[in-house]
């Protein structure tokens, strides 16, 4: 499983943590990155970039920041989703960061400029069928895979995931990297699949983001909503969304 990238492979240094304004992720190396400021919660695609790179790539911020139970947890679960459905990755050898792999119309309207110019302090978290959550620039195959649809075995895979404790792994990152502001821009069902992440947080307030009676119409303002947070580190409320 490991040469899906399923597998956390603990680098040279165990992943350092927020301290005195900095955040760190691991790399060969531990090194100091801007302090999570913003975050962002993003469902993936259906549509996925074809290709990619051999190299499976050695950071994986999502994983790296977890705590070493949960890092685990993750492992294991992501391993079982395989298993049950080993036909759904295209090519194990070929690595994309993920927000270039996935390819929706949420995506598009996303914009490649938006991520090259990301403002520091924001990080969009993007919750996977395959992976559970991966944070943005992590490396990921392409598959055929989605929260939204059964997997053999596993049934509907954003209620597998929930009941498999993808809720309580989120919590436990959001608890470890302490970031002040969460933008929840999950669809419903993607939502579900972390459906009581919230719960208890000590130190980050969540604002959730619907559009309501859009329909796949939500997609194009929900890319946009996304490259606003990416572009300035804010964002506005609309007519088109309703805040909670």
């Amino acid at each position: 499983m490991s040469g899906l990238g399923l597998r956390y492979q603990r680098n040279r240094t165990e992943p350092c943590r927020r301290d005195e304004g900095k955040a760190f992720h691991g790399g060969a190396f531990c090194r100091a990155v801007a302090a999570i400021e913003t975050l962002v919660l993003i469902p993936e695609s259906t549509r996925k970039a074809k290709g990619g790179d051999p190299s499976s790539g050695e950071s994986r911020a999502f994983d790296e920041a977890l705590p070493r139970e949960d890092r685990r947890r993750l492992t294991v679960l992501r391993d079982q989703v395989q298993e049950a459905v080993p036909d759904s990755v295209r090519d194990p050898a070929a690595f994309l960061p993920a927000f270039r792999r996935y390819r929706g119309n949420m995506y598009r309207a996303i914009g490649e400029e938006a991520w090259e110019r990301r403002v520091p302090g924001v990080e969009v978290l993007i919750v996977s069928g395959l992976y559970g959550i991966v944070a943005s620039r992590d490396p990921v195959v392409q598959y055929d895979l989605s929260m939204a649809e059964p997997a053999e075995r596993l049934g509907k895979l954003n209620r597998w995931w929930r009941d498999h404790g993808l809720p309580s792994i989120l919590h436990a990152y959001l608890e470890a990297v302490h970031p002040p502001a969460v933008v929840d821009l999950l669809s419903l069902e993607y939502r579900e699949a972390v459906e009581g992440y919230a719960a208890g947080l000590r130190a980050t307030k969540v604002k959730t983001i619907d559009f309501r009676g859009l329909g796949r119409g939500s997609q194009p303002r929900r890319g946009r909503k996304v490259a606003e947070l990416l572009l300035t580190g804010k964002i506005e409320t609309s007519k088109d969304s309703d805040d909670g």
